[in-house]
């Protein structure tokens, strides 16, 4: 989420007012209070009856871990009524990172024109960037969004808002259970000399010869000439994506795993049970050069594969960058198939953490992107 190391951007300053800011009717981007939140979620649900699924939204929110504080938009008033026209709501999440769920086109002609509206969300946006530090109760380094691959005015918003595009993803699953699993359960995989794979421990131990210093650095390595959204370099440090990892369905050491050659950290497999989704999760698949080119990926993701024991799982998620194009064939030979799709963005939001290791200079992500079924899932929520 192009091999070439990128230099991350800046964190996305306030800004000046965006041209064709509200006017007329329409109220400044601002915090939108509780008593317009109802109108505020009709503008971010989708489902025939908006106003019932807004209520929904707005009565469940504490159960979805949404802060409904974390809710910007435009009102537009008359001597009859308030609507919120555009609006912008923020969903932290673990690893420093705040998910961006934005309104869709409108067609009620006092919404304004399509430009009119791609304008007023650009502003909502920029300001809720500019504020969303301040006004989450957790320290953010991230945030993003993922837009409808039809919804061209919300890039256009990303983009004037400041906000960096990271890559199409394609998201894709595997029915489950296959035959390969059973097979290579049955049986150990007999790996390259010096190459050991091991399940990981502690991820969050840190210790000179600790399982978390040697996934930190089996991630970095696998980082290197990624074809897997480069744009996300430096962005965070690798503790943080760790913990963004684990944050990602049920996390369960036991799925996680390290590929080591002589010892030394080269790769890694994490796999998540996300039991709302009635799924497993590759949230993370990469091997470093040095092992690439020898079908390692394959036989590692499915020597994890045929370990995974969750009764309810009915298929294996993932989603890739449409640029990497050797995970893409992975995937395919495997007999994973596309579900859905979604065009990435993010914005930094805050200096990197100066007490945490940073990320190597390499772009982040090898064989596969970091998991995204979760966050298409509360997508799917709203």
């Amino acid at each position: 989420m192009p091999s070439d190391p990128v230099k991350p951007p800046q964190p996305v300053p306030p800004g000046p007012p965006v041209q064709n800011a509200p006017s007329g009717p329409f109220g400044p981007p601002a915090r939108i209070p509780p008593g317009l939140r109802v109108s505020a979620a009709e503008r971010l649900v989708s489902a025939p009856d908006r106003g019932r699924a807004a209520r929904n939204l707005i009565d469940s929110a504490s159960q979805h871990g949404i802060d409904l504080n974390l809710l910007w938009g435009n009102v537009r008033r008359d001597h009859r009524s308030e609507m919120v026209a555009q609006a912008c709501l923020a969903v932290p999440s673990a690893g420093r990172t705040a998910m961006l769920f934005l309104s869709a086109p409108g067609t009620d002609r006092r919404l304004g024109a399509p430009e009119i509206q791609q304008s007023h969300l650009t502003g909502v946006l920029r300001l809720a960037l500019a504020e969303l530090p301040g006004a989450c109760r957790v320290p953010l380094a991230l945030a993003q969004t993922l837009i409808e691959p039809d919804h061209e005015w919300a890039e256009a918003a990303c983009r004037d808002a400041g906000m960096t595009w990271v890559g199409r993803l394609h998201f894709m699953r595997l029915p489950w259970p296959v035959r390969f699993a059973r097979h290579n359960g049955a049986q150990e995989n007999s790996w390259p000399t010096g190459v050991t794979v091991t399940p990981v421990t502690n991820p969050l131990d840190f210790g000179p010869r600790a399982d978390g210093t040697a996934l930190e650095r089996a991630l970095e390595l696998s980082y290197a000439e990624t074809l897997d959204c480069p744009e996300l370099c430096g962005l965070r440090t690798t503790r943080d994506v760790i913990v963004s990892h684990m944050g990602t369905g049920a996390f369960d050491p036991a799925r996680w795993w390290i590929v080591r050659l002589d010892g030394a950290p080269e790769g890694c497999c994490l796999l998540n049970h996300c039991p709302a989704n009635h799924a497993v999760e590759l949230v993370y698949l990469g091997i470093s050069p040095k092992l690439r080119g020898q079908g390692l990926a394959r036989r590692v993701l499915e020597h994890a594969l045929a370990r995974v024991n969750t009764p309810d799982a009915r298929e294996i998620t993932c989603a890739v960058d449409t640029r990497n194009l050797p995970a893409t064939k992975l995937y395919h030979a495997m007999g994973f198939r596309m579900f859905g799709s979604r065009t990435g963005f993010v914005a930094p939001l805050a200096p990197r953490d100066t007490d945490a290791r940073a990320p190597s200079d390499a772009a982040r992500g090898s064989l596969g992107t970091s998991g995204g079924q979760e966050k298409l899932a509360v997508a799917k929520r709203l």
